[in-house]
């Protein structure tokens, strides 16, 4: 039993490893979350501000993995861009935009509170 968790979380961090390695997508958030927490820490953000950018990190990045595993799905199901696949990977890739606007929202008033 102990065994399976274990490999359970081996699997998982060698998706990390894979995603990070193989998907630009995923680098980039990778990147831009890394950014988000340096200018929380540069600006001192409360411990409740920084929580929130950490939910959003996560929750993004969650999405941007989600999103590119989908994209992969679909390109091995029907390798010619059928319209009903187009919508697919377009809504998928919503996700992430949604999020990520509503991350930036968020992040700017963090930031426009602690610079001014």
């Amino acid at each position: 039993m102990i065994k399976q968790i274990v490999n359970k979380f081996k699997y998982a961090y060698e998706g990390v490893v894979q995603g990070v390695k193989y998907d630009t997508s995923i680098r980039l958030q990778c990147f831009n979350s890394i950014i988000a927490i340096i200018v929380g820490l540069l600006l001192k953000f409360t411990v409740e501000e920084f929580a929130i950018v950490l939910c959003f990190c996560a929750l993004i990045l969650g999405l941007e993995f989600t999103n590119s595993s989908i994209e992969r799905i679909m390109n091995l199901e029907e390798p010619e861009i059928s319209r009903s696949v187009k919508i697919i990977k377009d809504m998928s890739a919503a996700a992430v935009l949604v999020a990520s606007t509503f991350a930036l929202i968020v992040g700017l008033m963090f930031v426009c509170r602690h610079l001014f």
